[in-house]
């Protein structure tokens, strides 16, 4: 079990010299053996942190100090020598920059059993397992681990977690950059060891699904307190922040009628809706056709394929065309191959077979300069692109590069650091930015740049329902100014609120290529590649009502139900 008392972390001030600013303050909870304990807050609210600590790791491999005690079974965490608990608590971080290290994924998962003394024949068994566990396919075992995606990463380092076979799981945003196949594959591995090993878990999450089907407790972590201590239900009531796709439904139901809805996942709102009456024409109105005039390309591209190791092939015979300003999301499984298709587009890779043509022109005959004048790229890993001393220098290397006038760039650099909030920030070095904020700097230093075209990959990744909305609001405004966007997402809603095309790649083919509502409505293609229906398409179909995913949004959905109600 895990008993913490009257916890309290500081750490040095970025803003003034010599003085600490407290994280969180007086922390008293307590994790029954067996039990789960779901941490949920806002960003910057101290959750990797406590974790972390936790785990015996803060403030030991982190700037900072503490005040309180923690013990796991009935040992002090802050005592014990690290390492002590290797085969007692394994943790799976938000950040995998520190976590994973060896060649490849075998050599990760045998790596913690070797420190474990685990015998070398007894050791495959345990590999399986452990990948069959997070999702991932024996296949890649002899794949090195900087090939694999970043949704691949993050499943490598919790298989490597569930090998050791720890008493206690502590998972930090877990489910970040995971497809929705294998969201499903650990919760159903998180449910399964808690029922055959007794595994208590601290889950540090923001996704309901997940909190829901796993968690017994919530603890609401904000302004350095623990606000709350209570369902997953009466966490997401207190701090909206904190939804999904079927509590934001619910919330609009609630308020515009007499309704006591509370629902948080789709499965509970098609049980709770299922008894509501509907009149009227059930069809959506079929939209009159608009005149097309042949639309300008922004990207091109024509037989593309490309494989890492010569024989397996990360994209194959890929062919599309997608016209200036318009608004494009990537879905696909882990690995499906949306990273490559997208490193193709700023010359990170180059054709091995086919054309990628970029605004006219043919791709492999650019430099990669050339190439970023006409798309900003957002890397899947915020890690791989900050680099600079400053947030300020950050955002003005790209814009200065591209040859903005003093007034232009000033002008840029300003409106970006307002766009996502982080005036603040401007002077301190991004590389000590909280993970979330780390991923608005990377979208703050690319939206200066002001290309014709976004290539982002998984840019809410980390970031709570408000900072979401954020990312959404500029992309929004940036694809009414007429900017054409690609973005890779694992986030059906999202995808769907602000796409007008969606793309799936099932293993390195362009399966799906067609408007969200018929996208979403390919059923086989989408148990292929591992992609689930928004929250309003799969209530509209549970319902026999297509009229309810009229715009694709929760809040359309509500607004449609309740209008047409007897």
């Amino acid at each position: 079990m895990i008993t913490v008392q009257r916890l309290s972390y500081e750490h040095p001030s970025p803003f003034t010299k010599d003085t600490w600013d407290t994280l969180f303050h007086d922390l008293s909870f307590m994790v029954k053996s067996g039990e789960c304990l779901g941490i949920v807050g806002p960003n910057g609210s101290g959750k990797t942190t406590l974790c972390l600590t936790l785990a015996g790791l803060a403030p030991r491999l982190t700037s900072g100090r503490i005040q309180g005690q923690i013990r796991v079974f009935d040992r002090d965490v802050q005592v014990e020598p690290v390492g002590w608990a290797a085969d007692i608590i394994g943790l799976v971080m938000q950040d995998l920059t520190g976590q994973l290290f060896n060649e490849t994924v075998e050599d990760e998962i045998a790596w913690g059993l070797g420190n474990l003394g685990l015998p070398a024949a007894a050791m495959p068994d345990r590999i399986r397992n452990a990948l069959a566990a997070a999702g991932l396919p024996d296949g890649l075992l002899k794949r090195p681990v900087t090939d694999l995606s970043g949704g691949e990463q993050k499943r490598l380092a919790i298989a490597a977690a569930l090998a050791l076979q720890p008493r206690v799981l502590i998972l930090d945003t877990p489910t970040g950059g995971l497809s929705p196949l294998a969201r499903r594959i650990l919760q159903e591995s998180l449910i399964r060891l808690r029922r055959e090993t007794n595994l208590t878990i601290v889950l540090a999450d923001n996704d309901l699904d997940l909190l829901t089907a796993v968690a017994d407790q919530v603890l609401f972590l904000d302004d350095g307190i623990i606000v709350d201590s209570a369902s997953v239900y009466d966490a997401v009531v207190a701090k909206p922040y904190i939804s999904s796709a079927a509590s934001v439904f619910s919330m609009v139901v609630n308020a515009r009628s007499d309704y006591s809805l509370t629902c948080l996942t789709t499965e509970e709102a098609i049980r709770q809706t299922a008894s509501i009456p509907i009149v009227g024409d059930c069809q959506p109105p079929v939209a009159a056709p608009s005149p097309v005039e042949a639309p300008q390309v922004a990207i091109e591209v024509a037989h593309l394929t490309y494989s890492y190791d010569g024989v397996n092939r990360a994209l194959e015979a890929v062919d599309l065309s997608i016209p200036v300003g318009q608004f494009v999301a990537i879905l696909g499984d882990n690995g499906a191959g949306k990273t490559t298709f997208a490193k193709h587009l700023i010359g990170l890779l180059r054709p091995q077979e086919g054309v990628v043509r970029v605004m006219g022109k043919d791709a492999a005959r650019l430099s990669i300069g050339q190439l970023a004048a006409q798309v900003g790229y957002v890397f899947q890993n915020s890690e791989d692109q900050i680099f600079s001393a400053t947030l300020r220098e950050e955002i003005v290397f790209g814009p200065g590069n591209l040859g903005f006038s003093p007034d232009r760039l000033n002008h840029a650099v300003a409106r970006s650091l307002e766009r996502f909030g982080l005036e603040a920030l401007a002077d301190l070095p991004p590389a000590a930015f909280s993970f979330s904020n780390r991923r608005l700097a990377a979208l703050s230093s690319i939206a200066a740049m002001e290309t014709p075209i976004l290539a982002l990959d998984e840019p809410t990744v980390g970031l709570d329902r408000e900072k979401q909305a954020l990312v959404g609001a500029w992309l929004s405004e940036w694809h009414k100014n007429g900017g054409t966007i690609l973005l890779i997402t694992h986030e059906m809603d999202f995808a769907a609120r602000y796409a007008e095309r969606v793309l799936v790649f099932d293993r390195g083919r362009l399966i799906v290529d067609a408007c969200p509502e018929a996208a979403f409505s390919n059923a086989s293609a989408l148990i292929s590649a591992g992609v689930e229906k928004p929250f309003s398409l799969a209530l509209a179909e549970a319902l026999e009502c297509a009229a309810l995913a009229g715009d694709l949004t929760p809040e359309g959905t509500a607004c449609f139900l309740l209008g047409g109600l007897k």
